[in-house]
C-alpha cells in the first residue's frame, strides 16, 4: 500500500453513493467522493464528521484495533448497511512499515471483521478468494469489487488517488 519513505493514512466509510445518501442527509460534514473502476464512494472520516456522528464518544475497545471506530460510529454504519453493504477501513504506513483494519456489515450484520494487520505481521500473499488477503482488499470485495491483472482492489478503486482522510475530505463533493 505504501512505497518506502512514503506515508499513506484513511480512515473512511466505502460503499455504494446511494447506502451513503442518508448520512450525507443526516450529516452536513459527510461529503463523498466517487472511486474509481466502480459504482462506489468513498466518505472520508474527517474530524468534524467523526465528531457529528460520535456524539457518545466512546470507542472501540483495543480488541477492534481501530484508531476511530467507536461504538457510535459503529452503531450508524451498522443501520446503514440495511441499504446496502458497508466496509469502514483505515490504513497508516510510513515507510512502507504501518496497520491496517477493516469491517464490513450487510443487513445490520457483520460479514466481514473486525480484521487488523499490525506492523509486525507479514504482508499476506493476494489471494482471489473473499477473505484472504490484507484486511482492506479483503473488505472491499464485499462490495463486489475485484482485482485486475496485477491491480488489487485498492488500486483498481484508486484509493491510492490521495495520500490522506484530510486531502480526501478536501476532494469530496460539496453539497
Amino acid at each position: 500500500m505504501s512505497a518506502a519513505g512514503t506515508t499513506y493514512e484513511l480512515h473512511g466509510v466505502v460503499a455504494a453513493p446511494d447506502v451513503l445518501e442518508p448520512l450525507c442527509d443526516r450529516y452536513p460534514h459527510a461529503r463523498p467522493a466517487l472511486l474509481d473502476g466502480a459504482e462506489l464512494a468513498l466518505l472520508p472520516l474527517c474530524e468534524q464528521l467523526l465528531h457529528d456522528i460520535d456524539l457518545a464518544g466512546v470507542p472501540m475497545g483495543p480488541e477492534w484495533a481501530f484508531d476511530r471506530l467507536s461504538s457510535g460510529l459503529a452503531a450508524v454504519l451498522t443501520a446503514a448497511s440495511r441499504r446496502g453493504t458497508v466496509v469502514y477501513l483505515e490504513a497508516d504506513y510510513a515507510g512502507g512499515l504501518g496497520r491496517q483494519s477493516a469491517v464490513a456489515w450487510l443487513d445490520c450484520h457483520l460479514v466481514y471483521g473486525p480484521e487488523v494487520l499490525l506492523p509486525d505481521e507479514p504482508f499476506p500473499v493476494p489471494t482471489r478468494d473473499a477473505t484472504g488477503g490484507a484486511p482492506v482488499v479483503a473488505a472491499l470485495r464485499y462490495l463486489g469489487v475485484q482485482a485486475v491483472g496485477a491491480r488489487d482492489e485498492f488500486v483498481v478503486l484508486g484509493l491510492g488517488r490521495h495520500r490522506s482522510t484530510r486531502e480526501w475530505c478536501t476532494a469530496g463533493l460539496r453539497r
